[in-house]
């Protein structure tokens, strides 16, 4: 926390630097003939020298505006404009004793018919309302000729774009990002804000639309999404933009990308390729579209840490996407597209690994030291197809298919070591093995929806059909050598030379109906008490095949012969028919100007048959058995929303869920080469009833003109199992660390977890803003269980707290400072030993200063306390910078990279299970320094097309 303050004072002098001597004006404007306040009007300050704007806000309910941070001393002239009424102009200049003007009450006056053409103000007024739609001009914002739509978002007021690219408007995010109403190159806002220039914008648009994503689901809620709309001019409606670069540095590290996206009226289309050693996955594969932007104001360091599992990397990959709309239509609700994305990625990874686990056992401790060397190669094609049409008059259509085809070879080398109480040496295995795997996959889901945009005559006629299907076939080959030696027993040492040939087969087939008009069916035109009633079905059927065949080394003639206990061929067959009955009933009230609120009811009367078969050359695996429950389902919607105030949404659902056990829980078939943990299966285990309960919450000020903006997301989650398949272990008396898992029944396994987003920005004026968000959760669970025959119930605990304050001051400076604290706790109910503990602490920071339009310095600098349970603290302090410079219009890039300045990367991971504390070490890549050159091709809008004669009509009149 010290390391944290520290770094949050670096903030004051930019603060204090940020402040100048300001004002305000303010008023309050009313019609002139009905003498009634006017929400929504746009109000506009500029600087009478020049006409560049100054402020601008739009009024409260009341037709109020205070515009906040005007300059003193300086002429000035403020614009009010308002749909059907004549603009109102009033120069004026801040008092500098009280620095505040009052235009008191201002009357608009109503155009006429025949005046509505003819008076056109040139001050572009930057904000107004149309109906429930917010719309932002992009020409009241003066910006350089490189500027892109995130420049311009970040001097709107209540607009804030976060270091991740996630924007929120009055503390509510944006969900989704249109361009002329259809998703851009997957829908990432960054792949729009950074790439296309302000001045190909005629306007942005804010508003609420359904989420028909949740239209099929009748146990989601059906929320409204705030969305953004990023409409074209109109000679701007086709262009070409992307990226190439190559990076070359010290210990032969390299890096290489290239991107190019084209789009035009009906057409979007895109190809990546690129190929790295340097551990980077961001901006690889799909998301190559959306990382290799223009232009950014908040840069990262990517490539060097990795996953803990990725060793050292090196990753291949190209990948093409194409959209085309049917229709030149811009309602981002109504559309007729199809899209079609086809991906290929290698991934060659080099694996080290050292592993320190602690088992605690009645009187005594066991320490495994596993090393483990190992190389994998995976190459996989996968092509993904997607059919959406959703019309205004006429059924809702979507349908998705995929397909993958996964190719992976691996080998490993592995050493283990078994010590009692740290000294007395148990027992040792090596083993290494090779493996490949041939996989192939399709799926498909769709559904079909009657329309519900406008009231139907005959609601009887209101239904929904999802459906879907899956196949996949897999052909693995593994051999391994496996070599155990027991240390309390000179004598017993066994190696087993074994190779698996596998071939496995799996269908899916699935189809739902709702029928939405059940309660018109059976009342006709009586209402029922206005409740709602649908008809719901389920069909599932699935089959799984497999065929192993298994053969071991024989010792003596050296020739490989069968396993009988291994190879076998199995069948599993599911068929479930899930029906309910939905009731549901809403409430709602609104008052104009003042507030409005939803409240929703519903609930699921389901039952749940399923019927489960089996076949297998393995006798006792033959089997058959159905089960039927009663599992009902309930969720309540309610949202709320005070005008210029703030907007409440919160949402609960319940429900019930019976799951058989699985046939390889019942008769389990056993590798001898699972030396230390061996599964012993128990036909006797019965289903498992899981209650679920889930609560959301999310609160977000709604007050257009603050400075100061807010937003609340609040998680709930509590599950509880009685029947779940618990463990009972016992350890084996020889004490070399070997166990047997006995499978059981147990009651009151529970898990309860909660979550919490806050976020708030504020505008410290025009051009500089500050973000907080803090982000913790909570997670505890109970898992009944028995270790050497004694109820043994271990209770996990997990708590992280997440931090960060983002300051920017736009186009100078940027910085972000967070820290990460999380803790796991485990211990056993039988268990005399002290609880296991791990703690981590993380301090992050990430630097941007624009010295110039051309020259950025980043540096990133993470400071990491790792402290394990018994262990001592392992630390590390990972510096990275980039020094970046723009030329050619900046459409060329030069960069210099440097990674782990302080040369102390460490890949280091703590898991927490039951009586077991586990701490591995794996590699990572090391200091290295690149140099990497990059270049942007942009071209927006058409050729040498004629030019359009101007609109005949309104005179433009300027404001002097």
């Amino acid at each position: 926390m010290r390391r944290l303050i520290l770094l949050t004072l670096i903030l004051i002098p930019s603060l204090l630097f940020a402040q100048k001597r300001t004002g305000a004006v303010k008023g309050t404007l009313y019609d002139s003939i009905n003498d009634y306040a006017l929400q929504a009007a746009s109000v506009s300050v500029y600087k009478q020298a020049d006409s560049s704007i100054v402020e601008f806000q739009l009024t409260n309910t009341q037709g109020e505006f205070d515009i906040k941070n005007i300059p003193a001393k300086t002429a000035l002239y403020c614009i009010v404009s308002y749909t059907g009424y004549r603009p109102f102009v009033k120069n004026f200049q801040l008092d500098t004793v009280s620095l505040v003007t009052n235009l008191g009450k201002l009357f608009m006056t109503r155009q006429d018919k025949d005046e509505m053409e003819e008076v056109v103000i040139k001050a572009v007024q930057p904000l107004r309302m149309n109906g429930d739609t917010l719309e932002i001009n992009p020409d009241a914002f003066k910006l350089d000729s490189n500027a892109v739509v995130e420049d311009m978002l970040l001097r709107v007021p209540g607009l804030t774009v976060w270091g991740d690219g996630t924007i929120t408007m009055n503390g509510r995010k944006l969900e989704k990002v249109y361009v002329d109403g259809k998703p851009f190159f997957g829908g990432a806002a960054q792949t729009a804000t950074q790439n296309l220039p302000k001045n190909a914008i005629e306007k942005i648009q804010l508003y609420q639309e359904k989420d028909v994503s949740k239209l099929t689901n009748t146990e989601e809620k059906t929320d409204s999404l705030y969305s953004m709309n990023i409409k074209l001019k109109a000679d701007k409606k086709k262009g070409m933009f992307g990226k190439v670069g190559a990076g070359y540095g010290t210990d032969d590290r390299y890096t290489g990308d290239g991107v190019i996206q084209v789009y035009d009226k009906k057409n979007q289309a895109g190809i990546a390729i690129g190929i790295n050693n340097i551990n980077k996955e961001e901006g690889t594969g799909e998301n190559a579209f959306m990382e290799n932007t223009f232009k950014s104001n908040f840069r990262f360091f990517y490539g060097g840490r990795g996953n803990a599992n990725d060793g050292i990397t090196r990753r291949t990959y190209g990948n093409l996407k194409w959209q085309h709309s049917f229709s030149e239509s811009e309602n981002s609700q109504f559309y007729n597209r199809f899209t079609t994305d086809y991906g290929f990625l290698n991934t060659s990874r080099n694996y080290l690994s050292n592993s320190n686990s602690l088992q605690t056992i009645d009187n005594y401790k066991l320490t495994t030291l596993s090393n483990n060397k190992s190389t994998n190669d995976n190459t996989s094609n996968t092509v993904k197809f997607q059919y959406e049409n959703r019309k205004k008059f006429g059924n809702f259509v979507n349908i998705n298919a995929s397909y993958t085809n996964q190719y992976n070879t691996g080998t490993s080398d592995a050493f283990t070591d078994v010590f009692r109480n740290d000294s007395i040496a148990a027992s040792r295995t090596k083993s290494n093995s090779y493996s490949r795997s041939n996989n192939n996959s399709f799926n498909m889901f769709g559904w079909v929806r009657s329309n519900d945009f406008e009231l139907r005559d005959d609601p009887r006629k209101n239904f929904s059909v999802n459906f879907g299907a899956n196949y996949n076939e897999a052909i693995s080959d593994r051999s391994t050598v496996n070599t155990y030696e027991s240390l309390v027993d000179s004598i017993y040492t066994n190696t087993i030379d074994r190779k698996y040939h596998n071939y496995n087969k799996n269908y899916n087939a699935n189809i739902g109906l709702n029928y939405d008009g059940f309660r018109q069916f059976l009342f006709g035109i009586y209402n029922f008490f206005n409740i709602n009633m649908s008809l719901i079905n389920n069909v599932n059927f699935s089959r799984s095949e497999q065929d192993a065949v298994v053969v071991d080394r024989d010792t003596l003639t050296h020739q490989y012969v069968a396993n009988r206990n291994l190879t076998n061929t199995n069948t599993l067959d599911n068929f479930s028919y899930n029906p309910a009955l939905n009731f549901n009933k809403s409430f709602n009230k609104s008052v104009w100007g003042k507030y409005y609120y939803w409240l929703n009811f519903g609930v699921d009367l389901r039952y749940q048959f399923l019927n489960q078969r089996n076949e297998s050359s393995i006798h006792n695996r033959n089997i058959e058995r159905s089960f039927n429950s009663f599992v009902p389902s309930l969720n309540a919607n309610f949202n709320y929303q005070k005008e210029n105030a703030f907007r409440v949404y919160s949402y609960l659902w319940a429900n019930m869920n019976l799951q058989p056990p699985s046939i390889d829980q019942l008769y389990p078939v056993v590798d001898s080469t699972e030396r230390y943990y061996v599964v012993s299966g128990n036909p006797l285990l019965k289903a498992s009833n899981t209650k679920y309960l889930n609560y959301n919450f999310d609160i977000s000020r709604a007050k257009p003109n603050s400075k100061s903006n807010y937003g609340a997301r609040l998680g709930f989650n509590f599950n509880s199992t009685n029947r779940a398949v618990g463990d009972s272990l016992v350890y084996l008396q020889d004490s070399s660390g070997r166990s047997i898992r006995y499978l059981i029944n147990v009651d009151h396994q529970r898990s309860i977890g909660t979550n919490l987003n806050l976020n708030f920005s504020h505008n410290i004026n025009k051009m500089s803003t500050i973000g907080l968000t803090y982000s913790p959760s909570f997670n505890y669970s109970i898992r009944p269980g028995y270790i050497n025959h004694q109820l043994s119930t271990s209770r996990n605990q997990t708590l992280s707290n997440n931090f960060n304050v983002l300051y920017n001051l736009i186009d100078k400076f940027n910085i972000s400072i967070g820290e990460i604290i999380s803790t796991n706790r485990n211990n056993q109910s039988n268990s005399t030993q002290q609880a296991s503990v791990i703690r981590n602490y993380t301090t992050t920071s990430n630097i941007n200063y624009f010295i110039t339009k051309s020259f950025t310095l980043n540096t990133a600098i993470n400071y990491q306390t790792n402290k394990a349970a018994n262990r001592d603290a392992a630390r590390a302090t990972i510096w990275n910078a980039n020094a970046i410079y723009r030329f050619m219009q900046q459409k060329a890039e030069l960069k210099l990279s440097a990674f782990d300045l302080l040369r102390q990367n460490k890949n280091i991971s703590n898991f927490l299970d039951r009586n077991s504390a586990t701490t591995t070490i794996t590699n990572g890549l090391q200091q290295y320094f690149m140099v990497t050159f990059s270049y942007y091709p942009r071209k927006f809008g058409g050729g040498r097309g004629r030019v359009p004669p101007p609109p005949s009509g309104p005179r433009v009149i300027m404001v002097q």
